[in-house]
């Protein structure tokens, strides 16, 4: 089939690309039918996925999500390529991939080339929040990576904050909203009482992965 620069790729093509991609990441696994790849460490996970756009081409993309409380879709550290390395399409993948590669383990962050580290992850995520006002995804992210680490003060701390975060422009109070807050309050709980890291292993044993 020839490639249409201005036609969406299919769900098959799309996969057969990612599958190229994924061979240079043999230790991360895929995912989401095929369009993306992911490893795992405590509770996140790190994930490349690959967008189909309507021009034709592709777009790889980066994030972290949690492993615990999926439904609420915690995630933080988004990330697309450098404008150059940003897009490709079916006529320019086989010349312009060896690029894309290297920018990805050069942009990417955590390194996706490095064992994920749960520390460095929380640094990460530290940083991006202080950018911005706190959110209650972001709150909910910090006291998971915290708690895992054993930082029960600074989880404490975020499992506060959380509470009282701007509610979003939608009323009432989406869903999931509500679901972090009340997850903020019971693991702060599990937090004093001393097991905040077992709490955390329990939730992410009842949410297996895809």
């Amino acid at each position: 089939m020839k490639p249409n620069r201005y036609q969406k790729m299919t769900k098959k093509q799309i996969k057969e690309i990612v599958a190229e991609y994924a061979a240079h990441f043999p230790e991360w696994t895929p995912y989401a039918d095929g369009a993306a790849f992911v490893r795992e460490s405590g509770p996140v996970r790190q994930m490349i996925w690959f967008q189909a756009l309507r021009t034709g081409d592709y777009r790889p993309t980066h994030g972290i999500s949690s492993l615990v409380l999926p439904e609420a879709y915690i995630r933080m550290l988004p990330q697309m390529l450098d404008v150059r390395n940003r897009e490709s399409n079916l006529k320019q993948h086989a010349s312009r991939m060896p690029g894309m590669l290297a920018a990805m383990e050069q942009q990417f962050r955590p390194d996706v080339r490095k064992p994920l580290d749960i520390t460095d992850v929380l640094a990460l995520c530290e940083a991006e929040a202080g950018t911005m006002q706190d959110t209650t995804n972001n709150m909910t992210m910090l006291a998971i990576l915290s708690t895992w680490l054993g930082r029960d003060a600074e989880a404490l701390g975020y499992c506060e904050r959380m509470q009282h975060c701007s509610p979003p422009m939608l009323a009432p109070m989406p869903e999931w909203e509500d679901a972090m807050r009340t997850f903020g309050r019971e693991l702060a709980g599990a937090i004093e009482s001393g097991h905040g890291k077992a709490f955390l292993e329990d939730a992410i044993a009842g949410n297996p992965s895809e």
